[in-house]
């Protein structure tokens, strides 16, 4: 091979000398400041990022649309605001593939960055998460009449953890204390027998919109919200010597969401128990490990919707499905105004507004 064989790769700095360097100084992620108002919501304490100037992941609204037999789709992503009016980095970033190497099989996804590189872990796991799955794999579950579901969760299983694994060693990116939810998967098989699963690691979320016997349109969840306070999460969270408590005004008041702290150090402040990247909050039970979901599509389900907190923080479920069947079958219409509704509540409640993503889905019957 030209030039010899290629040398191991360069690996980051141990995980002890980054939480010395985070801590000391010697990186540019700074320890939480005191609590704000603005800031109580957001996903790390004190997580608010402004973009550098020739930063190629700042694009205000980024979006994506497609058509085929089984479904369409409209993704939709905006920056979110700062009050002093700096240029926000958006730090989301989705997946949405109609086709992934078969017209039988799609892929979908979003990702909510967090952390002062959050926007460079979430572009690195949309680029790498469908590199991580087989295509080969999926085409084939998706010919069969009955699907491995659990062949095709494993493989999503195995596409969490494995680029969170690599994100661990890739020096490109430093994930010590940035990472993304991911709430990510695939629609397998033809007309008739059609599958999703959907793994989740985060607060992003994914549901359908059905229609029941009586012509009304119900909420079936596809994820379940990986909060710090969550029973089981606060469980192994604690079990790793972990702390999950809010934060604290300087009247001793708690105020905001239920965030993972390591036991002697007000670090990370993560408001979310499973991430990609957080290298720090793994020491103390934060994981990729995703939850898997699995649904049989009938006639009945009119559309899926993919969306980060940004949409989920002030609108419930049922708000959401309201809007979008109120759109008919124009997915770039509910994005839209989805993505609108929840800007304006953002507006209206907090000083800053988190980035905004949605990814609505609507399928085909035939």
């Amino acid at each position: 091979m030209p030039g010899g064989p290629a040398g191991p790769k360069e690996r980051k700095p141990s995980l002890t000398s980054r939480l010395g360097n985070a801590m000391f100084g010697k990186k540019k992620e700074p320890t939480p400041p005191p609590p704000r108002q603005q800031n109580r919501r957001l996903s790390v304490s004190g997580d608010t990022h402004q973009s550098p100037i020739g930063d190629p992941s700042t694009a205000g609204t980024v979006t994506d649309k497609a058509d085929n037999q089984w479904l369409k789709y409209f993704s939709l992503s905006n920056a979110g605001y700062e009050p002093d009016g700096t240029k926000k980095t958006n730090q989301d970033a989705f997946i949405s593939i109609s086709e992934f190497g078969d017209s039988t099989v799609s892929v979908f996804g979003v990702f909510d960055g967090h952390g002062s590189c959050g926007h460079f872990v979430s572009a690195y796991v949309k680029r790498e998460f469908p590199k991580a799955l087989s295509k080969s794999l999926l085409k084939s579950e998706s010919a069969k009449a009955e699907p491995d579901l659990k062949a095709i969760g494993k493989l999503l299983n195995d596409a969490f953890v494995g680029v969170n694994n690599r994100l661990e060693v890739d020096k490109s990116v430093d994930s010590s204390l940035s990472g993304t939810t991911a709430v990510a998967g695939c629609i397998v098989g033809k007309s008739g027998c059609r599958r999703v699963v959907m793994g989740n690691a985060g607060d992003s979320r994914a549901i359908i919109g059905y229609e029941d016997e009586e012509g009304n349109y119900k909420v079936k969840e596809l994820s379940d919200d990986h909060k710090p306070d969550r029973e089981d999460e606060k469980a192994r969270v604690l079990s790793y010597g972990g702390r999950v408590e809010p934060l604290i005004d300087e009247d001793g008041e708690p105020i905001g969401p239920h965030r993972v702290w390591l036991p002697n150090m007000m670090l990370p402040g993560l408001a979310m128990a499973r991430s990609i990247g957080d290298d720090i909050a793994a020491t103390v039970g934060v994981h990729a490990v995703p939850e898997i979901m699995t649904y049989e599509l009938t006639d009945k389900d009119k559309f899926m919707v993919i969306a980060s907190d940004g949409v989920w923080e002030f609108l419930s479920n049922e708000q959401v499905v309201e809007m979008v069947r109120q759109c008919g079958d124009d997915g770039e219409r509910a994005a839209r105004e989805v993505c609108a509704r929840s800007y304006h509540e953002w507006r209206a409640e907090e000083e800053v507004v988190d980035d905004i993503t949605c990814v609505v889905v609507h399928f085909k019957q035939s």
